[in-house]
This record gives structure tokens, C-alpha cells and sequence, in this order.
């Protein structure tokens, strides 16, 4: 039996535009492939970090800074198929973890944190909404804290140094810190998890202590910081602002927004002052 030739049809070019205007796929895209520093450390003292450095992440993601911060010194010993091994594990955990948030304010998302987990393991693209979401739902499963830096370092590191031109960017909080527990850690990492914030020095400042002095030198240094903003009226705000040293009279003709931010941003100094009393 003969197999029958084959049979082909000359199509126009205007007729490939159409067929590729009918594929459902047509506006998708791939994920940029990362080309990071071959450096594991850097130091962030220009990023007034003195003591610390940002530790690479390999491969990167949020699954990797959790694996990261759960043991910092076996992930930094480990091999590449060892880390990789401990994404499994650790997607699979969190997962399953999401059950613990029926009873908490994230009991309506617990489907989507579900997914972002998967799409964090399996490298799937991600709204940008979606990291702070995904990092917000492992806060409190995992009871530790994050501060994210949405400029990454690695995009400024030129032979092992940071651009000070290059330094400006969003500062955001995984959650509110005016809930946050003293008795919980705090890290600082990269927004899309390329990188955490570890101390390089011995005796370097704990990140707790260091924080309400770094984050005023940030904001005053041209970083936005999404400060949380607090629920009340106009007034109410007024009347907890107006008790402040920073306060203007002037001020009062500030729009809500401005003025729940202003409150929040003073919330969050203050409760990190209290930590450092402590």
C-alpha cells in the first residue's frame, strides 16, 4: 500500500493574517528570559543596607524566596536540582495550606491563591497585582512579613556595583504592618523574587531596627512608598492627624486619600519605633 503524495495549497499572505487574527493566542507572549549576574551577593549598602546584601535566587520566584527565607544557609549550599526539588514540596504545602484561610479576610481569594501558587511553580505570567495578592496570602499562612522592593537590584548591577541613578522605585508591604506581630519575622525581597535581603556582616543591625530611619531615607531619596491607608472620615483623620509635630494647618485642605495615607504612613513609623523600644 502506497502512502498518497501529499498535497499543497498556495496561500496569500493576506490570507495568513487571517488565519493568525482567528488564533485565540495571538496576544499572548512568552516570559522574558532573565540574564542575571553570575554574583550570588550583592551589597545593598546603596540602597542604605549597611551589613546586608542581596542574595540571587535560582531559580527566581516567590516559591524560591519562601524557600529561601525557611533556611537561608542550606538554600545558599544547596544544588540547583535540590532547590528545584524543595519548589515541589513547597508549592504543593502551600496549596494545601490555603485551607487555613477560610476563617481570615482572605477566605473569598483562597481559589486564586491556590492558582497564583501553581502559576508561581509552573513560571506562568502574572498580573502585577497578582505578586502582592500571592505575597499577601503567604504572609499569613506562614506568619512572616514582607517588604517589597519593585525596582530590582539586578537591573543596576554593573561589575558588581549599583548605579546610584538607577536607584528609584516602589517600596510596598505584603500587608498592613499595623497588624503585624512584633514576634514574626520581616524580610525584605524583590517584588517578583529575584532576590533576598540578608545580612553579609557579622553584628549588621537587625532589619526590624533598622527599618523606620530606612524607610524615611528612602521616601526623602525618591522612592514611593505605598503606605497603607486607614479607614475614617475626613474628620476623623483631621482630628488623629492635627496631634502630630508634622502637622500644618494648611493641611486640612488635603483630599481624604492624601490625608488616610499620611495617617498610615505615621501608623506604620510608629509601630516600628515601638518594636525597636522593645
Amino acid at each position: 500500500m502506497t502512502t498518497p503524495s501529499k498535497v499543497y495549497q498556495n496561500v496569500s499572505y493576506q490570507e495568513l493574517i487571517g488565519f493568525a487574527e482567528q488564533n485565540p493566542n495571538r496576544r499572548r507572549s512568552l516570559e522574558p528570559i532573565e540574564i542575571r549576574s553570575l554574583l550570588q551577593e550583592t551589597s545593598l549598602d546603596a540602597l542604605f543596607l549597611t551589613g546586608y546584601s542581596s542574595f540571587n535566587l535560582n531559580p527566581a520566584g516567590v516559591l524560591s524566596v519562601m524557600s529561601c527565607i525557611s533556611d537561608p544557609n542550606y538554600y545558599a549550599l544547596a544544588p540547583v536540582h535540590a532547590r528545584l526539588e524543595q519548589r515541589i514540596q513547597l508549592s504543593t504545602s502551600l496549596q494545601e495550606k490555603t485551607d487555613t484561610l477560610k476563617n481570615t479576610s482572605l477566605a473569598r481569594k483562597r481559589k486564586k491563591l491556590h492558582d497564583l501558587i501553581a502559576a508561581a511553580y509552573n513560571g506562568s505570567r502574572m498580573e502585577e497585582k497578582d505578586y502582592l495578592d500571592l505575597y499577601h496570602g503567604l504572609s499569613i499562612m506562614c506568619h512572616t512579613h514582607f517588604i517589597l522592593m519593585k525596582e530590582t537590584v539586578q537591573d543596576t548591577i554593573q561589575d558588581g556595583t549599583l548605579q546610584e541613578s538607577s536607584l528609584k522605585g516602589e517600596i510596598l508591604f505584603s500587608s498592613n504592618p499595623s497588624g503585624w506581630s512584633s514576634d514574626e519575622p520581616v524580610w525584605l525581597a524583590d517584588y517578583r523574587g529575584r532576590w533576598v535581603a540578608v545580612p553579609s556582616e557579622m553584628g549588621a543591625e537587625s532589619l526590624v531596627d533598622l527599618l523606620p530611619t530606612w524607610l524615611t531615607t528612602m521616601e526623602q531619596r525618591g522612592w514611593v512608598i505605598q503606605w497603607p491607608e486607614v479607614d475614617a472620615t475626613k474628620t476623623e483623620l483631621v482630628e488623629r492627624l492635627s496631634v502630630l509635630p508634622t502637622w500644618k494647618e494648611t493641611d486640612r485642605k488635603l483630599t481624604k486619600d492624601i490625608l488616610s495615607a499620611r495617617l498610615g504612613r505615621a501608623q506604620t513609623i510608629q509601630r516600628f519605633v515601638q518594636w525597636k523600644s522593645t
